[in-house]
């Protein structure tokens, strides 16, 4: 029997079965964690033992399960063994690039409130004696009620030492086990399974850290999302960090309401004639050649959290020639007459497709990269100026 009173009870589990398909709930998986604890601790005395015990009584009392009786456990047991698991979702253990299914308990007996029970043979060794491994504290899975929290918890323990990684939303469906009918829209989705594991897990004592996410889209539709594991020494410092924040930005806003803020963000790859500006409502908004629109939420975040990292972007930048060679004249066309020996035409179509400073010059020339029709691409010979450059014959 475990320590009952203790605030950690710990058990390395291996990283395989932490990444399965969530098909249980969160009675079984902790029954199933508790006997796994269980059967390690005896593996540890001999290495030979593959059948374990434990009561009843034991996983009704640790648990608190004051209302469920032996009859309730049984068909908690009846469903460990029956129900198949895929493992190893994630394929933490790139080594062996080792996945399947099993059961979560080979089988058991059930006499006068012993529980007699063994794991499948195939991964019994991987299970008992694991290489990579969380560390889970049984504590801290008592006390969570959601089976979302639960999976969710022990997959920020086996990546404790690192970054959880980025995952498409169909693989985290099936590590939370949500089925494809479930929850189909995203905001269900985050309402009812990741805000829940996330608020659990963030307002429990007993977790040494927090968890934030984020969700990213492929052509306008959300595929992934993005774990991040905060250490709880470190959640006072973050939430001083967001209030300084939040704080900037709404005296940014109440300056520049109804006005545009700059246009010099290339870092972030918007080139410098796209005019960022605020609406009368407060919103941030993009203004490219005349189209403006209000930049939706994740992107909006990531400018002004740029433009809180680089304040003095706050600001216009003059547009170059350069840049407006590149942004107007890139993709022109000129034709070229050539008049042969004989005295016949020869008409080439050049394209222009791209401009560098002449550094050589002291006015201010450029180079012109042309691609003939059907032809290769090449660099002038000739610098031009820009007023030359303007007023050429264009197509």
């Amino acid at each position: 029997m475990l320590d009952m009173n203790s605030n950690e009870i710990i058990i390395d589990k291996n990283s395989s079965s932490i990444q399965i398909s969530n098909k249980i709930s969160s009675t079984q998986r902790k029954c199933y964690n508790y006997m796994l604890k269980i059967a390690k601790n005896e593996f540890q005395k001999d290495k030979t033992q593959r059948i374990f015990q434990i009561t009843a009584d034991e996983l009704l009392v640790f648990f608190k399960m004051g209302t469920k009786n032996h009859s309730y456990l049984k068909d908690e047991l009846k469903v460990l063994n029956r129900t198949q698991i895929e493992y190893n979702i994630l394929g933490k253990n790139k080594r062996s690039k080792e996945s399947g299914a099993f059961t979560l308990i080979a089988g058991y007996k059930y006499v006068n409130g012993l529980i007699t029970y063994s794991f499948p043979p195939q991964i019994e060794e991987m299970i008992l004696n694991p290489k990579m491994f969380g560390k889970i504290n049984l504590v801290v899975i008592k006390s969570l009620r959601s089976k979302y929290s639960i999976a969710l918890y022990e997959l920020a323990e086996d990546y404790i030492n690192v970054q959880i990684p980025k995952m498409s939303i169909i693989s985290f469906r099936e590590l939370m086990g949500v089925k494809e009918e479930q929850y189909s829209s995203i905001k269900d989705f985050r309402k009812r399974v990741i805000d829940v594991a996330i608020d659990e897990i963030n307002q429990s004592e007993n977790i040494s850290f927090s968890i934030s996410y984020e969700l990213e889209k492929t052509s306008r539709k959300i595929t992934h999302i993005k774990f991040t594991v905060h250490k709880k020494e470190d959640v006072l410092q973050l939430k001083d960090k967001q209030k300084r924040f939040y704080g900037w930005r709404n005296k940014v806003i109440e300056e520049y309401k109804n006005q545009n803020l700059c246009n010099n963000l290339t870092e972030l790859k918007y080139l410098k004639w796209v005019v960022f500006f605020i609406d009368k409502n407060g919103y941030l908004g993009k203004d490219v050649d005349g189209n403006r629109s209000i930049l939706e939420k994740e992107e909006a975040f990531k400018v002004w959290e740029f433009l809180y990292q680089n304040p003095s972007k706050i600001a216009f930048a003059e547009i170059t020639p350069l840049d407006i060679l590149k942004k107007d004249f890139r993709g022109k066309k000129v034709e070229q007459v050539t008049v042969t020996a004989l005295g016949g035409k020869v008409i080439t179509i050049f394209e222009l497709t791209d401009f560098k400073v002449d550094a050589s010059k002291e006015e201010e020339s450029f180079f012109i990269e042309i691609q003939q029709e059907y032809g290769d691409k090449s660099w002038s010979n000739k610098s031009f100026l820009f007023e030359e450059i303007v007023v050429m014959d264009f197509l």
